[in-house]
């Protein structure tokens, strides 16, 4: 049985270029399980990436790219894979504090992505 930590969400609404949430404390997790879905009017593209840090309250940055999932390409197509089109995946190490940011890669004006991050361990 694993062991979770509190739920945190952040949207990417209307035409917000970027956004984060709070840093989330990580020190007794080793895992992110990261949700994201669109609504059906989603019409643009961005990324989802998760930056860490060794201290709370310190300079976020992001990790090396031999981190898996580290960082999340959402498609301005995702809303129309199927209804409530998103996906989920899982960042394999986190640091002691990280936060999960949101860019847009592509611009757009309606609908939203909703993303949702629960620290856990196995």
């Amino acid at each position: 049985m694993g062991n979770y930590g509190k739920q945190t969400t952040l949207t990417a609404a209307a035409t917000v270029a970027a956004t984060a949430v709070d840093e989330i404390n990580c020190n007794d997790f080793g895992y992110l399980f990261i949700h994201y879905y669109c609504d059906t009017s989603w019409d643009r593209a961005g990324s989802i990436i998760v930056l860490g840090s060794p201290v709370s309250g310190g300079t976020f940055v992001p990790a090396v790219n031999t981190v898996e999932n580290y960082t999340y390409a959402v498609l301005h197509t995702d809303d129309t894979t199927y209804t409530g089109g998103g996906q989920w995946y899982v960042v394999e190490a986190t640091a002691p504090y990280v936060k999960v940011t949101w860019t847009n890669t592509t611009a757009g004006t309606t609908g939203n992505c909703n993303i949702t991050i629960i620290p856990f361990s196995l």
